[in-house]
């Protein structure tokens, strides 16, 4: 859909003679110059831009560019904003892009736009699949290949979590687990390019480093993050606890909530910053003067998740993936990588240690799979070696095999596995 439209260089702008707002710029695609008459405020020569030549079919509004004459003077083309050639919702300007980019480049080569991209369709027992990684998990069993973790390397500072924050569980019945990283001395940005289009490509608009590492890694992994300004947190305290009346509570998209009793929220020493798994508060958001980060990768129990985001009629990325059930095991894992990406994307210092708070654990199902039970049920042969490597890939653990029956351990990230008939 981007046919005709290419990376352009600005050679020269001047004002339109006949016209306050209008700029006449001089746009060279390498190897032709042509006159643009351009509207936008934020264009200055130098620039490499979006410029759709004749002919080109502007996707958003759906209209064919031609030879025009605006205000007298003659334009041959159009430069365009990122909500002009629907790469997001943005129109305040022209999309000025990297300037390490080759003028002449189709744009869609330029940004990466000519990917192949699977939507799929995941049924809700299955919340394992709600991730990059849960998909590739799958893809890994049938086609025999190695599933490679996105490597994490994470280097600490000297100054320890411990005197930074603290955190505690009040109900423990509702948030099981709760882990954290503490990153120090962020500087909040625009995300690198590759960033960006990754969450484009999967239809989220991005705000800034931090909440796109934290969108990045929930798509990746399946684990919900939320990042704190750890400096608006009184006391640089967490509890999680759930309110005893009704109360009222204004959330990041600026509206003020009312929440029944026993509504699970994340609270500092003073007042609460977050409806639990669902949405944060206006009060501790990551802004522009932030300097340091509290990642939020908790476990919470899925019935409580859909209860509260069924009564306020607000469903986000997050509670989607809570009120089916995330891994409890995986909180620690996400943590590391957001810190690990903070820290590269936004120069912050990773404070040394965790804090992890785990006080009930949730343990591995075991299940008894009796192998004749297979051929009886699916009515063909599957050798054994082809089950235990399924399993295998899956994640399921064999603690016991003596030919006849397995003795199975189940992941936690697999709550539709219960019973034998499950697994096979």
């Amino acid at each position: 859909k981007l046919k005709n439209i290419v990376v352009g260089f600005v050679k020269g702008k001047k004002k339109h003679p006949n016209a306050d707002k209008l700029s006449l710029c001089v746009i060279s695609t390498g190897d032709e110059d042509f006159q643009v008459v351009c509207g936008a405020p934020n264009v200055e020569a130098g620039q490499k831009v979006i410029f759709a030549k004749i002919g080109a079919v502007i996707p958003h509004g759906n209209f064919t560019i031609a030879k025009a004459k605006i205000r007298g003077i003659e334009s041959f083309g159009m430069l365009c904003s990122e909500s002009e050639i629907e790469l997001s919702e943005d129109h305040s300007g022209l999309k000025i892009l990297d300037s390490s980019f080759k003028e002449g480049t189709p744009v869609s080569e330029a940004l990466g736009l000519n990917d192949v991209l699977l939507e799929i369709g995941i049924t809700p027992n299955r919340p394992d699949a709600l991730s990059h990684f849960g998909i590739a998990r799958d893809i890994s069993a049938i086609y025999d290949v190695e599933l490679k973790y996105p490597e994490i390397q994470i280097t600490e500072s000297n100054q320890a979590i411990s005197k930074l924050a603290e955190i505690e569980i009040e109900d423990t019945i509702n948030c099981p687990r709760y882990s954290s990283r503490v990153v120090t001395g962020v500087k909040i940005k625009e995300s690198p390019s590759w960033l960006k289009e990754s969450l484009r490509k999967i239809g989220l608009r991005p705000i800034n480093n931090i909440v796109d590492v934290t969108n990045f890694v929930m798509h990746e992994m399946g684990q919900p993050l939320h990042a704190f300004d750890l400096d608006r947190l009184a006391g640089r305290k967490i509890i999680v606890k759930s309110t005893v009346a009704e109360s009222s509570f204004r959330t990041l998209d600026s509206k003020d909530r009312k929440l029944p009793p026993g509504t699970l929220m994340i609270c500092d020493a003073e007042k609460p910053v977050a409806i639990a798994g669902i949405m944060g508060g206006e009060n501790s958001e990551v802004s522009n003067s932030t300097l340091n980060i509290l990642i939020e990768s908790a476990y919470f129990n899925p019935s409580g998740i859909r209860k509260t985001s069924k009564y306020l009629g607000l469903g986000t990325d997050a509670s989607y993936r809570f009120e089916r059930g995330t891994d409890p095991d995986g909180t620690m894992l996400a943590a590391n990588r957001a810190a690990q990406l903070i820290s590269e994307l936004g120069e912050g210092k990773i404070a040394a240690g965790v804090i992890d708070v785990y006080p009930v654990k949730i343990i591995d199902k075991s299940v008894t799979l009796r192998i004749n039970r297979i051929e009886k049920i699916l009515g063909y042969h599957v050798p054994e070696n082809n089950i235990l490597q399924i399993l295998q890939k899956l994640g399921i653990k064999i603690i016991n095999n003596n030919h006849i029956e397995l003795q199975l351990s189940v992941p936690n990230f697999r709550p539709d596995l219960e019973r034998e008939i499950d697994i096979i």
